[in-house]
């Protein structure tokens, strides 16, 4: 079954080659960069950045660019109001009053939540999750966390099957969506049904990981190993990232 958020096959890449644990480091310093900025120049460079980790990770154009298209419709129901009702209206269009920062400040907030997406991205398109996660408790973070993660990315593709079964089983027997009590009534008795049969399937599963052993802790065959290039790669990125940081600084203090 495929769904939106499915990721292409991890392809050799300059990025996939990286250690996951410097590239799970650098990203996310990126990404708290990408966060932070707050001028439209900034946020241009940022998302041009990301662009170019997207490249390197040969990640497929098409599937990128639905991606962020699929984002931009989500954040325009937000952000398209901000040029009419952000104070001091200073352009007019077709006879329509805007406002020069409203429209600077949607621009803004659309680049970096860009640019944030294109990192996360890059970053899990280049390593399957499992390895990952396994780099995020190499760097302390908190091991629940990461099991609700992989346990949640794993069993949703199983409820999304399980949602179409039922649906299809629902078609099978002639049932149509109205606006009924008896639709109404269909629906919440397959939504208690699917609910139920999640809680058997999540019993059953804690069963399996106790009767193997779980203790809680990722193990695995794979080792990392740190080479040159990904400590150098690791500093490019940070580099990077404070050095647009202090222009925006330095940016907005010249503005004041």
């Amino acid at each position: 079954m495929t769904l939106t958020f499915d990721f292409p096959e991890c392809t050799r890449s300059p990025l996939g080659r990286w250690d996951p644990r410097w590239k799970l480091a650098g990203v996310l310093l990126s990404v708290i960069a990408a966060a932070l900025v707050r001028t439209l120049p900034a946020s241009l460079v940022i998302f041009a950045g990301a662009v170019i980790l997207v490249l390197l990770a040969k990640l497929p154009l098409r599937w990128y660019f639905g991606r962020l298209v699929v984002l931009a419709v989500f954040l325009a129901v937000f952000l398209v109001w901000l040029p009419f009702l952000y104070p001091a209206p200073t352009l007019k269009i077709l006879g329509v009053e805007l406002s020069e920062e409203g429209i600077r400040l949607a621009l803004t907030l659309l680049l970096k939540a860009a640019a944030i997406v294109s990192l996360f991205l890059a970053l899990l398109a280049t390593a399957p999750l499992p390895e990952t996660l396994l780099a995020a408790q190499a760097l302390r973070c908190p091991r629940l966390f990461l099991h609700l993660t992989l346990l949640t990315y794993r069993y949703v593709f199983l409820l999304a099957e399980e949602v179409v079964r039922l649906r299809s089983a629902l078609r099978v027997r002639g049932y149509r969506n109205r606006a009924t009590a008896h639709s109404y009534r269909t629906v919440g008795q397959a939504a208690g049904s699917l609910l139920v049969r999640s809680h058997e399937r999540a019993e059953r599963v804690d069963q399996a990981m106790r009767c193997r052993g779980f203790d809680g802790v990722f193990r695995t065959l794979q080792a990392f190993a740190t080479h040159w290039s990904d400590v150098a790669g690791f500093l490019l990125l940070v580099a990077g990232s404070t050095a647009v940081l202090i222009w925006d600084i330095v940016v907005r203090a010249a503005q004041i």
